[in-house]
Formats: C-alpha cells, structure tokens, sequence
C-alpha cells in the first residue's frame, strides 16, 4: 500500500508534531482545537472543531435580534466563516485571513470611513463594500472562539450603544458553551 502522508514518531506521551506546512494550509494555530476520530478501524481522523457550531440556535437568534436594533447586517462568525448572519447572503462565506487574525486578537475593531479609517475585506474572493466595520470577538476561557460582526453600506453608521450590545451579546454566546 503506498504512503500518502507525513510520517511522524509518536512521543511517550502519546504527542505528535502536525507539521508546519499542514498547519498553515489549513489555519490550524495554537490553541486550536482538533476532534480526534477513528475511521475504518485503523486510521485517525483529524476535523477542526468550532464551539460555535453548537450555539447555531442561540446565534440565528442573537444576529436577528441585534439587526433589528441597530437596523445593520449582523454576522455570528468562527473563527473562518460566516455561521448565522442577519441576511442569508452571508452564510458560510470564508472570512480573509486579516479578519481571522483580528478575531483571533481578541481585541474589539471598529472602522468607520468617515474617520478615515482603512476598511477591512471581510471575505475571501470579494472587495469591502461597508462604510463601517465592527468586529467583537466572542472569548471562551481565554481563547477566541469566533466574532460578532456589524457591517453598514449605508451613510447612517452604528453608535457606540451597538458596541455595548455587541459587547453583552457576545458574553451571552460565551456563556452558552458548557
């Protein structure tokens, strides 16, 4: 049978390495986290798991009830697509690797072109369309989990009340993760 991987040794504690070229590919960082199956008996299989998967009910929810007071498109995200969004267009598109990155900061980012600010592209394969951006990272046990994001095409930008529900929203979805 001939080898179609990386050979690797597993260590005493039952470790190994994925490799640099592997992880990359496919966005897996540290702190990421990996369900471990079996396959046919003999073989591993590795998924990428999201604790957001398990929220999808709470996140449709959050989305719509934000996009209804704030009157924006309203994203629940991974920490790589689009889960729930306020408008079906959004779902499942892939988040660019600059967006990911600041999810992955934890750290809220607000863009406003009227302030001058540089708008983020938001998705891979398309150009930014918003005037305003807001990203607030939803945060589990230190770790960045994925983001609820606020996007506005129009002249009439969010507020900062948008940033405290955003904010409170997103301890809320947090807190749904047992």
């Amino acid at each position: 049978m001939e080898s179609k991987g990386i050979v690797r040794r597993v260590d005493e504690l039952g470790r190994i390495v994925l490799p640099r070229e592997m992880r990359k590919m496919l966005n897996v960082r540290e702190g990421s986290k990996l369900e471990i199956g079996i396959v046919d008996g003999n073989k591993f299989l590795l998924t990428k798991y999201s604790d957001m998967i398990s929220l999808k009910e709470y996140s449709d929810a959050v989305a719509n009830a934000i996009s209804v007071s704030i009157e924006h498109d309203v994203l629940i995200t991974d920490m790589e697509k689009v889960l729930s969004a306020s408008k079906k267009k959004y779902i499942n598109k892939e988040l660019t690797n600059e967006v990911q990155e600041l999810i992955y900061n934890k750290e809220i980012v607000i863009k406003k072109q009227d302030d001058g600010s540089e708008m983020i592209d938001f998705f891979v394969g398309s150009e930014n369309e918003y005037s305003c951006q807001l990203i607030v990272p939803i945060v589990k046990d230190g770790d960045a989990i994925g983001a609820i994001v606020i996007l506005a095409v129009e002249n009439k930008c969010f507020d900062d009340s948008a940033v405290k529900i955003c904010k409170a929203f997103s301890k809320f979805l947090s807190d749904q993760i047992s």
